[in-house]
């Protein structure tokens, strides 16, 4: 029995204190009660050791203790009748800083009965060494060879002569043994596993054929990808689900090293794109991030962004499915994925009728994924300068939330705005953001220095179309005390508000700057 068998075992109420995954592989070969005036000394190699939440009695010698366990090489220590959070901050510590797994016993199972389960599962187990436990420790072996994702696969196909391979967060198949699925086997996998609850599924092939699906998953609860074996795991003997446990950590190791190189290589792309949005670079600190990344800053610039209608799916699939739109000979194409949306550059020799003019590429595995939904496209201005850069990106990104449309991919190359916000959302936040404070800051020094509420009476008196009695009610205020207020407003921005030219400018000026309260309801 391994530790992570014994976690399995739902009524005894166990929880991981603290542990490195591989760890949980340990085989646990019998148990040991330890009082808590003994030390953790003359232990048996791959016991579980068991002791109640006042040991060591002496706490000075904690570090001492957990040492000798660990050179005795045992399974796990776990505590008895208590939770994570009872146990003692020097017990946790020295088991992280000498490797021993900590477990914690909830206070409905006594020691005695964690004991018995360990007997009874160590008598089942010594009767035969099975081949998933061989088999186990082979694929654990195989993290540190080097070997991977595809060459743990391969070994378990040549293993159980079971098809199988892994499905990344991005749409995109990046290992596999034995036959290779067919662009409806990832479609169908795909849609059936996003927006799903956490877990195993069971899928049906082209053909008609069951296959098991296992979310890959992070230490914080992020979905990396997707382990895929041919076969209905629900019939599946346990020795053989306990390979499948091992053949996922395996793949999470890789998955999580892929994006690491990922996220290291996008984030300079990252930093520059979030620097457009605000509109913060000068045309010098732009050129050098611009040439860094492969982009030639002397050459027209084109930025393009995209967001699919639907919030469960991921924005690194958003991204490859856009940069595989752009791709061609003689163009630069660099993206990144801002959580919801993705933002491409795009250098090199194009015209922006030539990128709407792409075809959608139906038979494109990551245009297939999209299934029923929609890719919303905007192209923003062709920028023919760095200066311009910044206007290009918000371009793009107010037409994406603009395109509308039935077809799969939806392209926006043009703007027409229908309200101030779409207008607002054309221009630089920088630009916006300049504006609003400009007109707005002398009342919002003033409510700071005495405590008023200037800013929100303007809000609600625009609101309320200048209707006095209305804009009163709402404040709670008598109609004199907001005449007084409106006055003050005026003498602080030189503006008269009986002027529509001076509320429309005073309105956006509202708008365009968000940590300003908002309306009464």
């Amino acid at each position: 029995m391994r530790v992570l068998d014994l976690l399995g075992r739902g009524e005894l109420d166990l929880s991981v204190v603290w542990a490195e995954p591989a760890m949980l592989e340990r085989d646990i070969r019998g148990s040991t009660s330890v009082e808590p005036a003994r030390h953790g000394g003359g232990i048996a190699p791959g016991s579980l050791v068991l002791v109640d939440g006042a040991w060591p009695a002496d706490a000075e010698s904690t570090d001492d203790s957990v040492s000798e366990l660990a050179a005795n090489g045992v399974a796990a220590l776990a505590v008895g009748a208590t939770v994570a959070g009872d146990i003692s901050e020097r017990v946790v510590d020295a088991c992280r800083e000498h490797g021993v797994v900590l477990l914690a016993v909830g206070p409905g199972t006594s020691l005695d009965e964690l004991a018995h389960v360990v007997t009874s599962a160590g008598s089942a187990d010594g009767a035969t060494t099975t081949r998933g436990g061989v088999f186990t420790r082979t694929l654990l072996d195989g993290i540190g060879s080097g070997s991977g994702a595809r060459g743990a696969l391969r070994a378990f196909h040549d293993q159980y002569a079971a098809r199988c391979w892994v499905l990344e967060s991005g749409g995109s198949v990046s290992a596999v043994a034995g036959r290779e699925p067919t662009p409806d086997d990832v479609e169908a996998v795909w849609n059936r596993m996003l927006g799903a609850p956490d877990g195993e599924s069971v899928v049906l092939d082209e053909d008609g054929r069951s296959a098991s699906v296992w979310p890959v998953v992070t230490d914080n609860v992020r979905t990396i990808g997707y382990l895929v074996c041919g076969g209905d795991h629900r019939a599946w003997p346990a020795d053989l689900q306990r390979v499948v446990r091992t053949l996922l950590l395996v793949v999470r190791v890789e998955l999580e090293l892929q994006n690491s190189r990922r996220d290291t290589e996008q984030a300079p792309v990252i930093d520059l794109v979030q620097h457009l949005i605000a509109d913060s670079l000068s045309p010098g600190d732009a050129s050098a991030r611009l040439r860094m990344l492969g982009l030639d800053p002397l050459q027209p610039i084109t930025a393009v962004a995209a967001q699919v209608d639907d919030s469960d799916y991921p924005s690194r699939a958003v991204l490859d499915t856009l940069v595989a739109l752009l791709e061609a000979d003689g163009r630069v194409v660099v993206g990144c994925d801002l959580g919801d949306e993705a933002v491409a550059l795009l250098g090199g020799a194009h015209t922006t009728p030539e990128l709407v003019g792409l075809p959608e590429r139906p038979g494109h595995p990551l245009l297939r994924l999209l299934g029923p939904r929609r890719l919303r496209v905007g192209v923003g201005e062709r920028a023919t300068g760095v200066g311009q850069l910044a206007a290009a990106v918000a371009s793009a990104r107010a037409r994406m939330r603009s395109a509308v449309g039935d077809e799969t991919i939806v392209w926006s190359i043009r703007s027409t705005p229908q309200s101030y916000t779409a207008l607002l959302e054309l221009l630089p936040e920088r630009v916006t953001a300049a504006f609003g404070r400009s007109l707005l800051s002398p009342i919002v020094d003033y409510d700071v220095r005495h405590g008023s509420d200037l800013v929100l009476t303007l809000r609600v008196f625009l609101e309320a179309s200048g209707a006095w009695q209305q804009a009163a009610a709402a404040l709670h205020v008598h109609v004199n005390t907001l005449r007084y207020r409106i006055g003050r407003i005026e003498e602080l921005t030189q503006r008269d508000l009986s002027r529509m030219r001076d509320r429309v400018d005073l309105f956006l000026a509202l708008a365009t700057v968000s940590t300003m309260p908002g309306p009464v309801e």
